[in-house]
């Protein structure tokens, strides 16, 4: 019987903008070897590591996994980060594992699956309304958002600042045990 290197072994990742992973393909290191990828969410990766389980990269080699390095997670403002170094910074780290395959095949799948645009005939003056349409248009627009104008001070007036003095003395009359 091998020895096994890990409850389970990620093989590759894809980060999100913030460099957190958002799929990695996690493998299960069985007696009879290692289980085809399946893609995995990083929250999923660290519930497991949190409940015990082991984690380690692997690299595919010629015909053959080689053993990585551990996976570790820790919590910043609750939030786990997982990392194969102890660094303690707010991204994920796996070292230099590829791209996830999943990733880059769902990309290609939507690049794919994009309809072609469908091109109509210039409609004449009395046809002013528009054809009706299955298409949907992408809802990008380039908003700027506006700038946050403070409300300009006002001056306090003579009663807010003998408000505040009278509030003043009681509080250090309270402060100091004094009470009229």
């Amino acid at each position: 019987m091998i020895k096994k290197w890990a409850d389970f072994l990620i093989s590759e990742i894809s980060y999100d903008s913030e460099h957190l992973i958002s799929i990695a393909t996690r493998h299960q290191d069985t007696d009879q070897g290692i289980t085809k990828g399946q893609p995995v969410d990083r929250l999923t990766i660290a519930s497991d590591i949190k409940n015990g389980k082991f984690y380690v990269t692997i690299y595919s080699g010629n015909n053959s996994w080689k053993k990585g390095h551990k996976i570790h997670t820790f919590f910043i403002d609750g939030s786990p980060y997982l990392r194969i170094d102890k660094n303690k910074a707010t991204l994920d780290y796996f070292g230099d594992l590829p791209e996830s395959s999943f990733v880059k095949s769902l990309q290609i799948q939507e690049l794919e699956s994009k309809p072609e645009p469908v091109i109509e005939p210039p409609s004449s003056p009395r046809d002013s309304l528009p054809k009706e349409s299955a298409e949907e248009l992408p809802q990008e627009l380039d908003l700027t958002p506006e700038p946050v104008i403070e409300p300009e001070e006002e001056e306090a007036t003579p009663e807010q600042f003998s408000k505040v003095k009278e509030l003043e003395k009681e509080i250090e009359k309270l402060e100091t045990g004094y009470i009229t």
